[in-house]
């Protein structure tokens, strides 16, 4: 295996620790969260999407040494995609379903 695949699945097993670890952690906040800010569990889990997005742009930008107007960029495209992604996915549920 090459240095450059096996740094990249490295990087990829921290991802995933670091993935779960923030789950956990923001598991336990979350009624603490809602109580705080007056949230139903829904928009909770939306704020933690939200939350989240801002949180993978500015790790890219810092990763990659994007300038404010990129990461500014950056972050709103992938929120863009996120609740693009969840409106998709709300309006076919509530479409009836036919089997």
């Amino acid at each position: 295996m090459d240095l450059h695949k096996e740094k990249a699945q490295k990087a990829n097993r921290a991802a995933s620790a670091i993935s779960n670890a923030m789950i956990k952690k923001l598991a336990d906040m979350r009624p603490k969260f809602a109580a705080q800010y007056d949230l139903d569990d829904q928009l909770v889990t939306l704020a933690i999407a939200q939350a989240a997005v801002g949180i993978a742009a500015d790790a890219a930008s810092q990763a990659t040494g994007m300038g404010t107007d990129k990461h500014v960029e950056l972050e709103d495209r992938l929120h863009a995609v996120v609740f693009d992604a969840m409106n998709e996915l709300l309006s076919d549920e509530s479409r009836p379903r036919l089997h």
